[in-house]
């Protein structure tokens, strides 16, 4: 069959031009006229959550069926399961749950998250969705508590395959602390640890260590990566026992200023730190500790399925399977203690 071509690759063609492939991209006039209404949004996320049939988040019966509260709120269903007999609606079971913002405006905000490659401050959030920016600042960590939960779904690495590890150091530097609160020492002392794995060509994994021992590095590694795996690394000690525990162990020389020695490199994961840093000094200029791996589990969503190849509502799609099950009270975002 003889290839079609559009016009307007045709005359791009007689002009020398490569042939247009079309942005990935939604606008956001487009977003916004897709989700324009309440009953819309709800509509989209009932398909997108439940299917065909409504699921109760209670039991998992679909046993269920619309109720119509005597006050007119729509969007309600309720169980026929005996044991259960409950009342919900989609936000129940998922982030959005127990939340006075309406879902319309949700869906805007995991928008912006994909679209603003380096993320979206809380302030800028709050005057775009026209929230607070409590609200704002609270909101973001709910999705990005269901991202951080999803980042540790599957092993990287396999028979054949490369991972890549490295390691950073999340922290101001020392001379510029409050007279009270400097440490002795120099260097990573004082900084939050983060270990990065990637895998070449495949999924990317980060999570906060409490230490760079050889232990504590080698248990996250079990943790996340296939024995079997070409692991490479720079020559750090901490990784001199991976052999022993499964790894085929490759590492190049840094010191030495060698970057990339045959399998061995860790640019992969280094492209994740600078994605991550671009973020803290251009957008939120401050990770808090306490919140810090949620920080990194937006960036490293961002590497994953919330890549800019991929189709914007593919990646608002991916957000929102990654936020059902889960549940993030203002309590627990903020470490208070309810007796």
């Amino acid at each position: 069959m003889a290839e079609r071509h559009t016009q307007n690759e045709v005359d791009m063609k007689k002009l020398g031009k490569n042939t247009y492939k079309p942005n990935t991209a939604m606008s956001e006039d487009q977003f916004r006229a897709k989700f324009s209404t309440e009953h819309k949004t709800r509509k989209y996320l009932e398909w997108l959550i439940w299917g065909k049939k409504p699921r109760c988040p209670y039991c998992g019966s679909i046993n269920t069926g619309k109720w119509n509260r005597s006050d007119g709120r729509k969007g309600w269903h309720r169980c026929y399961n005996r044991e259960c007999k409950r009342q919900f609606t989609i936000r129940v079971g998922t982030v959005f749950e127990h939340s006075k913002i309406p879902l319309r405006k949700w869906m805007l905000a995991l928008y912006y998250i994909v679209t603003d490659r380096k993320g979206i401050s809380s302030m800028a959030l709050s005057k775009k969705l026209g929230i607070s920016y409590k609200y704002a600042w609270f909101l973001q960590h709910r999705i990005r508590h269901g991202l951080d939960s999803g980042n540790f779904n599957s092993l990287l690495g396999g028979l054949g395959k490369v991972v890549q590890s490295d390691e950073t150091y999340a922290g101001g530097r020392n001379k510029n602390r409050h007279k009270n609160k400097k440490v002795e020492g120099s260097g990573p002392v004082g900084k939050a640890i983060i270990l990065g794995l990637s895998e070449l060509g495949g999924r990317k994994k980060a999570v906060v260590i409490s230490n760079t021992e050889r232990e504590t590095i080698m248990a996250e590694i079990n943790r996340h990566v296939r024995k079997g795996s070409v692991l490479s690394t720079d020559e750090a000690t901490h990784y001199s026992g991976a052999s022993r525990q499964g790894y085929k162990h490759r590492s190049c020389n840094h010191s030495a200023k060698k970057w990339i020695d045959g399998m061995a490199s860790t640019n992969d994961v280094e492209m994740m730190w600078s994605l991550l840093k671009r973020a803290f000094y251009g957008i939120f200029h401050k990770f808090s500790i306490e919140h810090l791996q949620k920080y990194v589990a937006e960036s490293v969503f961002r590497l994953n399925e919330g890549h800019c190849k991929y189709q914007t509502m593919d990646r608002v799609n991916a957000i929102v399977n990654y936020c059902q099950g889960k549940r993030l009270t203002w309590a627990q975002c903020v470490g208070e203690v309810i007796a």
